[in-house]
């Protein structure tokens, strides 16, 4: 279990929030910062502190962290936790990691896209904890990719673009495919949001924290998980259209036949995508496969 009992972070990741030290070790390696890459330093140790509350909830000793940066939040991580991977695409970052790690020898530093990272080698069925620093360009394939993978993390706290978050945790109203995706096989709850001035550089957009808890088993049944999303991609794919006209597509019927299927599951045939439930969602797959219709790869 970690360590609930750390209430400080270190004074090694107080100093990596300073822009002065920031620059004196991106200096020695002669590195500049890549927007492209997404690479925006967290520069609060405020910030940092109230993100290491939440990730001190928890009761996994194995933690995956994601975009590490100079380091700051993996010194935390290394604090109060029995094993950490980082994960870092950046080759020149590595060399900077590798001297503000030099004395955690419970991290390991992978080089590495996250977005094709496979957690199993590393953790196999162990559970463990995500915590990341998700750069705005990844934060979406990465979560798509770890919320449904069979070894993906049980909890994940992550920073993202503020935008991002809102469209994770959306009801329906304001559903996406991103956000039916995500709630598919987690219970995703935005912690609190991140003024763009706590990043060094400032990005563009202010960020948030949230917090992501893997569902023992997805909402959706097994052998329906898939179809149902692709229902739903289908009827997101044209987010403007409403729901009879983007699905009817999909299963290649006339209208009226389209009508008559959203009406066995009271589904109004204005409605849009982003008005409908997981559980309607749900149903219409139900009905669709009652009707014997196929839904296409």
């Amino acid at each position: 279990m970690l360590d609930s009992k750390v209430e400080t972070i270190p004074t090694q990741a107080r100093d990596l929030c300073r822009p002065r030290t920031m620059r004196t070790l991106l200096r020695q390696v002669d590195l500049r910062l890549s927007r492209k890459l997404g690479q925006h330093l967290l520069a609060d140790p405020g910030v940092l502190r109230a993100i290491m509350r939440h990730i001190q909830r928890a009761d996994h000793d194995l933690i995956l962290e994601i975009g590490p940066g100079l380091g700051s939040l993996t010194v935390c991580l290394a604090a109060v936790a029995q094993r950490v991977v980082t994960v870092e695409i950046d080759a020149r970052m590595l060399a900077v990691l590798d001297a503000t790690l030099a004395f955690n020898t419970n991290v390991e530093t992978v080089h590495e896209d996250a977005v094709a990272f496979d957690p199993y080698p590393y953790f196999g069925e162990e559970p463990y904890l995500l915590a990341a620093n998700l750069p705005y360009s990844v934060a979406t394939p990465v979560l798509r990719r770890l919320a449904a993978h069979p070894a993906g993390p049980q909890r994940m706290v992550v920073m993202l673009q503020r935008e991002v978050a809102e469209r994770i945790c959306a009801a329906p109203g304001d559903m996406s495919y991103l956000s039916l995706l995500i709630q598919a096989y987690a219970e995703p709850q935005h912690l609190f949001s991140i003024p763009a001035q706590a990043f060094f550089p400032p990005p563009k957009v202010d960020s948030a924290v949230l917090e992501v808890v893997k569902r023992p088993q997805p909402y959706f049944p097994a052998e329906a998980v898939d179809d149902v999303l692709r229902l739903a991609r289908a009827g997101f794919s044209q987010r403007r259209k409403q729901v009879h006209n983007s699905v009817r597509s999909l299963l290649r019927i006339d209208d009226d036949h389209m009508r008559w299927l959203l009406a066995e599951v009271g589904i109004a045939p204005q409605c849009r995508p982003q008005e409908l439930s997981l559980d309607e969602w749900l149903a219409l797959y139900q009905v669709v496969q009652a009707d014997g219709l196929l839904i296409g790869g």
